[in-house]
Order: C-alpha cells, then sequence, then structure tokens
C-alpha cells in the first residue's frame, strides 16, 4: 500500500507541475497526462533523471532546436556568452521553476518517506522557515511576469468559449489549431527526440526529378546576377508569402514535384538564402528592389520612386520595360500605395476586387483582417489583368498564406492525418494544401510562359509560427529561377 501511495504521489507531483510551468511548451499542445511519466515514476532517481532531462529539452523545443544543439554548446563552451544565457534562463523562468520545484517536493517527500505523521512530529522551527521560504517562493513564482500562465488562462478560456475582445492581442486562432484537447501526452524530451531523429538526417534536394528536370543548385549572391544574364521579354517574380519549407523531404518535393509536373522544357536553378528577420516581408522587397542593405526609413519614405533613384537600386536599370506591381491585400498596409508612383500598372486588392476576383480566407472571424484576394486566381489570369504581354516585369507579392493560414479551397491534395508533421496542426495542413493549390497555378503559367521569359519565385520567409513550431521547417529560403529550355 505505501509504494502505491507513493507512486501516485510522485505521478501527481511530476505532472501538477509540468502543468503549472510547461504549459506552454509543444507537448500540452496535445494533452495535460504524461504518458512516460506513468513508467519513470516508478523509480525516484529515474524520476529525478527525468525532470532534468525535460526541463532541458523543453527548453530546447521552446526554441524550435534539436537535441544536437547541445553538441555545439559542448564544443564551444568556453566561447559562451554568458550574459545572453542569462537572460535567456530569465526570459524562461518557468522552466527552471518546474525544475526546482518538482525536484525540492520530491526530495523531500522521500526524505520523509511520504509519512506526513512523520512530518508533523520532526516539523522544528527551523524546518518551518524553511518550507515557509519555499512556499512562498512557490506563491511568487506564480506571479512571475515570464511565466506562461497566460497561455494556461488562454486556454481555460479557448476551452470555455469565454473569449473576450481583449484576447485578440494572443489570436485565438494560434491556439485553437493546436490544442487536441486529449488526456494523454508525451513529453517534450519524447517530441524533441523525435524531431531530432526525423530531421536529423541530411538528405539532399532532387537533382532529378519525373520529368527529368536538370536543376543548378548553387550559393545565392543576388537577384541581378541571375535575371541579368539573358535579355528577357518578360520578368516575372512571385513573393510567396510564408512558403512552407517543410524539413520533410517527401513534403518538399511533393510541393516542388507540383511546380514542374507537366512541364517538360524547363531549366530550374534553386538557391539557398537567408531571409530578412528584420523586416520580414518588407525586407523582402527591399532586398530584392535594392539587392544591398538600405536605410529601411528612406525605403518607407513617400515618395518612392526618389528612393529607388537615390539608392540606384538595381529594379531601375529595368524602367524601359512595363513595370507593374500586384498584391492581393490593400495598398494601406505598410503604406504600399507608395508605390504607385514608381510602378507603370499597381493591383491591389481593391483594384482586383473591381475586376471580379474571388476573396479568400474567413472573413467572418476574429483574423477577418487577413482576408484577401486568391493568390491562385490571380496567377490563372494574369494575363488577363496586365495591359500587354510583351516586355513586362510583373512582381507578385502573394497572402493567402499569412499566420493564422484559411483554406483557400475544400480541395484536398493530401491525407493530413496520415502525413507528419502534418497531423500536429491544422495550421499545418491549410498551409500545405493552400500551397500545393497556388503550385498548381504555377504549374499551369509556366506552361504558358514563353521560351524568352523568366519566373523568379521565392518566398518572403519561413511561416512565422512560434518557435516551437518552426522546429518543422528550414530556416532558409529556397529562390528558384524558372525558364524554358
Amino acid at each position: 500500500m505505501y509504494k502505491i501511495k507513493k507512486y501516485f504521489v510522485r505521478l501527481i507531483v511530476v505532472n501538477l507541475f509540468s502543468l503549472l510551468y510547461l504549459i506552454d511548451t509543444t507537448s500540452f499542445d496535445y494533452g495535460f497526462f504524461s504518458i512516460q511519466s506513468l513508467f519513470y515514476s516508478l523509480n525516484i532517481y529515474l524520476l529525478y533523471f527525468f525532470i532534468l532531462f525535460e526541463t532541458a529539452l523543453s527548453l530546447l523545443g521552446y526554441y524550435g532546436l534539436e537535441i544536437n544543439f547541445f553538441t555545439l554548446i559542448i564544443n564551444d563552451f568556453n566561447n559562451l556568452n554568458y550574459e545572453f544565457v542569462k537572460y535567456i534562463i530569465f526570459q524562461n523562468i518557468n522552466f527552471f521553476y518546474f525544475l526546482l520545484f518538482s525536484s525540492a517536493i520530491l526530495f523531500f517527500l522521500e526524505k520523509k518517506n511520504y509519512s506526513f505523521n512523520t512530518i508533523k512530529k520532526n516539523f522544528n522551527f527551523k524546518k518551518k522557515v524553511y518550507v515557509s521560504s519555499f512556499f512562498i517562493l512557490f506563491i511568487l513564482s506564480n506571479f512571475n511576469p515570464n511565466l506562461t500562465h497566460n497561455s494556461l488562462l488562454l486556454r481555460y478560456k479557448l476551452l470555455t468559449n469565454s473569449w473576450t475582445e481583449v484576447d485578440l492581442f494572443y489570436r485565438k486562432d494560434k491556439f485553437s489549431s493546436h490544442i487536441k484537447n486529449n488526456f494523454f501526452r508525451n513529453d517534450n524530451w519524447y517530441e524533441v527526440l523525435k524531431f531530432s531523429m526525423i530531421y536529423s538526417k541530411s538528405v539532399p534536394f532532387i537533382s532529378k526529378n519525373q520529368s527529368n528536370k536538370i536543376i543548378s543548385e548553387n550559393n545565392f549572391n543576388n537577384f541581378e546576377d541571375v535575371i541579368g544574364k539573358k535579355n528577357y521579354n518578360n520578368i516575372y517574380v512571385v513573393i510567396n508569402e510564408s512558403y512552407p519549407n517543410f524539413k520533410d523531404k517527401y513534403l518538399k518535393d511533393n510541393l516542388f514535384n507540383q511546380i514542374v509536373a507537366g512541364n517538360k522544357d524547363l531549366s530550374v536553378e534553386r538557391y539557398k538564402k537567408k531571409w530578412n528577420k528584420s523586416y520580414s516581408t518588407q525586407g523582402a522587397e527591399i532586398e530584392f528592389f535594392c539587392n544591398k542593405k538600405v536605410d529601411y526609413k528612406s525605403f518607407k519614405q513617400i515618395d518612392f520612386r526618389n528612393f529607388i533613384s537615390e539608392n540606384k537600386c538595381w529594379i531601375d536599370s529595368y524602367k524601359n520595360k512595363n513595370l507593374i506591381y500586384i498584391h492581393s491585400y490593400y495598398d494601406s498596409v505598410f503604406n504600399r500605395k507608395r508605390y504607385k508612383n514608381y510602378f507603370d500598372e499597381v493591383y491591389f486588392a481593391q483594384e482586383l476586387k473591381a475586376l471580379n476576383f474571388k476573396i479568400c480566407g474567413d472573413q467572418t472571424s476574429v483574423t477577418a483582417q487577413f482576408a484577401g484576394i486568391c493568390d491562385y486566381k490571380i496567377l490563372e489570369n494574369l494575363e488577363k489583368i496586365t495591359k500587354s504581354t510583351n516586355n513586362n516585369f510583373i512582381i507578385f507579392l502573394t497572402l493567402n498564406n499569412h499566420i493564422p493560414v484559411h483554406p483557400t479551397s475544400n480541395k484536398s491534395f493530401i491525407d493530413c492525418k496520415k502525413n507528419y508533421p502534418l497531423n500536429l496542426n491544422d495550421q499545418f495542413c491549410n498551409l500545405y494544401n493552400n500551397q500545393m493549390l497556388f503550385n498548381n497555378s504555377v504549374s499551369k503559367f509556366l506552361s504558358r510562359m514563353g521560351k524568352e521569359d523568366i519566373l523568379v519565385f521565392f518566398s518572403d520567409t519561413p511561416p512565422l509560427f512560434h518557435r516551437k513550431d518552426r522546429i518543422h521547417f528550414e530556416d532558409t529560403i529556397d529562390v528558384y529561377f524558372f525558364s524554358k529550355t
């Protein structure tokens, strides 16, 4: 009877403190009670080890890192920035509270053999001071501003449907797509080890696919170097919002094959590029327009024509072409209406609505502000939008994959429930199916493209999910150049 009581107290302690301090980690997206704790609670030393292990890997998983990151720390231990380490600890003090309180409570109970009568008899003044201090610290820890108890409160509101306007700041969609409401869950150490095993294998990108497309892979220098190699008739540029650059080889290859399918005369160049972590989508536009670092404040100035001229941006060397800018959202966002004094033709959501283009996105939800024109429809009808079919330089910035992602079609290209990691998160599934639909439109567009044309296709950023979800995506972006042979 004593051993059974001891076992269940261990279970309660480790799961209670996990719930209090690790609620915002990957593990709690899928349930509440640890499956693994049923086994390692059988032995106290095993339990201590897994509490420490869970703390360390919860921290890794929270930042979307694999277990291999530990080897980087060990190999370069003397060169660590300890001020930054202290900052990280402070920002994630709840993880260390989990380690402290769960271990201390268990140690105390083990020492007293889980006998509360013994505790009462030996409870002298000195021990009372220690215990009182411990519980005061525990209470204060629950008011620490860096704790994730907001997530616990938000989850409660979500499950009880007691959402308020104040909570819109946190975005309901961020939570609703993750929470599975299961009782059992796997620990964070289990999830991180699984991620690490799946993604640590270095798999080369396909060098040839079913259609025998030759792909040359190079280090990225700048857009001008590739585009300027030939005097192209039409230059088409698609800046894809949040391209789902999955680490999973099957998912990634499947997305690419959707583009090249049916196009037997393509030449494809692929590059790897860092994304702009300072200015996100605006950063991607700056880098494309100018191919160099420029002052962001000057980029935001009203007279966009002067900005291009003063900074000697390479795109200005193509002003002999019909410069066309298309975005499936409104021109008020980031004041993109200023582009109108530089481009010959500009089409935003308001202009595209007037042309009877369909709107994609849930216009009734709290995230209705992300509803815009359907990207795939724009690409399918690009020739109908522009006034000329020759000598164009068209830049198209998409929208529909903006987080939180709403389905752009009822069509499903894959059974998400049977494919990892799409089965982890409804947002992953929406993102993947939206991109497959858009890539299908890219494929059709390539089949219509002339031999003297080029399509530049790249993403502004990886999908900007919570850090713990980014482990499923590459932290670089692919830049593709498609032309006809």
